[in-house]
């Protein structure tokens, strides 16, 4: 016998993955992930299902175990990025923070990495980082940035 409450739970992972894909396929430059946080979603889902499968449950109870491990999955999901007409700061964040309100983009390169960070309204946003070629994000902000957005460089030429 299915309990209510795994039903519930069922439809709210199917919708959460319908959104989490729905936004990430609305990001055109996806931030970099550190490898840190793949392999520790990924253990901690196998740990979940080893010890689903393991126990004695009842099958509603096994249900929830699999569900459990689909919900931690979905943190493989989380993007954040550049969208066509916004910076996304997160899978949640539904307004993102629109081109025309930035004021200020500072961009640091380091080896093959570039770290982004914003001002708007006199505030500094949240980091992100990306593996694409200067050229290529520079060329996206310069067809949807305002004009007098300032865009600083800086280049790390230690480690």
């Amino acid at each position: 016998m299915i309990n209510y409450f795994t039903v519930l739970l069922s439809a709210f992972v199917v919708i959460m993955y319908v959104y989490l894909i729905l936004v990430r396929k609305t990001i055109l430059i996806k931030s970099v992930k550190r490898k840190l946080i793949y392999m520790l979603v990924i253990g901690f889902s196998l740990l979940i299902l080893l010890l689903t499968l393991v126990t004695e449950q009842t099958f509603d109870q096994r249900i929830r175990g699999f569900l459990s491990v689909l919900l931690v999955l979905s943190f493989l999901l989380d993007t954040k990025g550049l969208s066509d007409d916004r910076l996304i700061l997160g899978p949640f964040d539904k307004n993102g923070i629109l081109y025309q309100d930035v004021d200020k983009i500072a961009l640091l390169i380091k080896k093959k990495e570039i770290r982004l960070n914003y001002l708007k309204n006199g505030r500094r946003g949240p980091m992100m980082k990306f593996s694409i070629p200067l050229e290529d994000l520079l060329a996206f902000f310069s067809e949807r940035l305002n004009e007098d957005t300032e865009i600083s460089i800086l280049v790390d030429e230690g480690e």
